[in-house]
Formats: structure tokens, sequence, C-alpha cells
């Protein structure tokens, strides 16, 4: 059984400024020069009991997508279609 599966996707800046304006931003920057180090928008789960999909954008650097942005989505797939993922019963 998979457990956790991730799909991530290239996307322009009009489409993360959408995502971006619905979700939670956390940073790490410098106080006193305001640099700010890294930026992490995603949305959270309520729990491991929740079989909603996580969802999270940013530069896409780090996918070596050059002048564009990225979306992570990640989920269970058996959370998603049977509301729990402990086992594979019919």
């Amino acid at each position: 059984m998979i457990d956790t599966i991730k799909i991530v996707s290239m996307i322009n800046r009009r489409i993360y400024d959408i995502i971006q304006s619905q979700s939670i931003i956390k940073t790490s920057y410098h106080s006193a020069t305001g640099e700010i180090f890294y930026k992490i928008v995603n949305d959270s789960l309520e729990g491991s009991f929740n079989s909603n999909l996580s969802v999270r954008i940013g530069e896409g650097s780090k996918y070596k997508f050059v002048n564009m942005y990225y979306i992570e989505i990640e989920g269970s797939y058996h959370k998603l279609v049977r509301g729990y993922n402990s086992h594979n019963r019919l």
C-alpha cells in the first residue's frame, strides 16, 4: 500500500498569488536587516485523521523551474477515497 503521494507542477505568478492569498505563510528573517531567509506557503492539515490534501507553493528554483513557481499537492490516496489509511480492506 502506498500511504502518501506528492505531486509537483509548475504554476505561473497569477496562480501563485491566488493560492498565497488564501494560505498560511511561515517565514524566517533577520529582524535587524529584514532579510528573508525563506518563506513557506501552505495550508495545514487538522491532524492524522484528516483526509484533506496539503498544498504548498513556492519559487520554482527548488525544482529548477526557471522564472516560474511550483505547487506541491500531498496527501493519502486511501484517506481521500476510503476515509482511512490503516489497511486496504475492500
